[in-house]
Formats: structure tokens, sequence, C-alpha cells
């Protein structure tokens, strides 16, 4: 009997909305559960995801999830960059909670250049461990990310990076 994990659901979230888009992902890379490498064909363009699920909330104020990466991770990022120049690589963070809701799940898609923006993967003005924050403000139509390499605040104003919240649709 094939058991299911709890990383099935939140990676099938993703696969689901990707098939419900019509795309069809291809499964490139599986070694553990923390993260999961998709190829997804579309007219527009061919694509590396790398996603990542995390289901605990960081922020009070607003829906905010901070997701984490180690060294491994950044040299895997890095190489799957470097190594597919043929393919666009982005990612699909999604963002859940432990009481499962139509409201409170959401997978935002992030560009390599805001990826980077946040991340400093080449650890040259990070602050601490590698991580990219995704906040959800209440009535707002786009995210807000921000990370390790980026403040969500610089002299008490927004510095964050405003993402659409469709951007699945537009793969």
């Amino acid at each position: 009997m094939t058991a299911i994990c709890k990383a099935d659901y939140y990676y099938g979230a993703l696969l689901s909305a990707l098939v419900n888009g019509g795309l069809a992902p291809a499964l490139f890379e599986k070694e553990n559960e923390s993260r999961q490498i998709y190829t997804v064909t579309t007219n527009k363009d061919n694509y590396i995801i790398y996603a990542k699920y995390h289901t605990t909330l960081s922020g009070s104020e607003d829906f905010t999830w901070s997701f984490t990466f180690s060294d491994n991770e950044i040299q895997e990022i890095i190489n799957v960059h470097e190594n597919h120049s043929d393919k666009t690589l982005i990612f699909a963070f999604i963002c859940g909670q432990k009481q499962v809701s139509d409201n409170n799940q959401i997978i935002a898609i992030v560009r390599w250049d805001e990826f980077v923006a946040c991340v400093d993967v080449n650890k040259q003005q990070s602050r601490g461990t590698p991580r990219l924050s995704v906040k959800v403000v209440k009535g707002s139509p786009r995210f807000r990310i921000y990370g390790s390499k980026r403040a969500d605040l610089l002299d008490g104003k927004d510095n964050t990076i405003k993402i659409e919240r469709n951007r699945l649709r537009e793969l």
C-alpha cells in the first residue's frame, strides 16, 4: 500500500492548479518532501518550477509565510538555473495552513529576478538564513514578497516586491 504524506496534498494542489489551467506538468526531480521540481511546456515557454510549501504563518496582522533555504537547496537552485538555460526557472511557493479553507491557501509564482532580489544566492549581502517571505495583505490584488536580502520595510516605507495573484494563468 502506498502511503500519502502531507507533502502530497500541497504539491497535489499545485499540480491540480496547473492541470486545471490546461498544462501538463512532468516531475523533473524528487529527492525529498521539502521541495519538488517540475517541468512544464506551454505555448509561451518551457519552464522549470521549483516548488516548496509551508503551513505555518509567521505574520500576525497579515498572512505571511516564510520559506527558508539550506545551503544545499541554494546550490541546487543555482545548478538548475545554470544547467537548464533553455528553460525559464520559476518558483511556486505553496502557502497553506493546517486548517484548510477556501481562502487561506495560496500559490505565489515568483520569477528568477524577483527571487534573487529577495534571496542572496551568492551570499554576499544576506542577513542570516536565506529566506523568502510571501505576504497577503487583505484587500490587495497583489502578494508581497521580501526576504533575507530585501527588507519588507525601508526607512518606514514598504520595500516589498508586489506580484500578481494569478500568475499561473500567465504561463
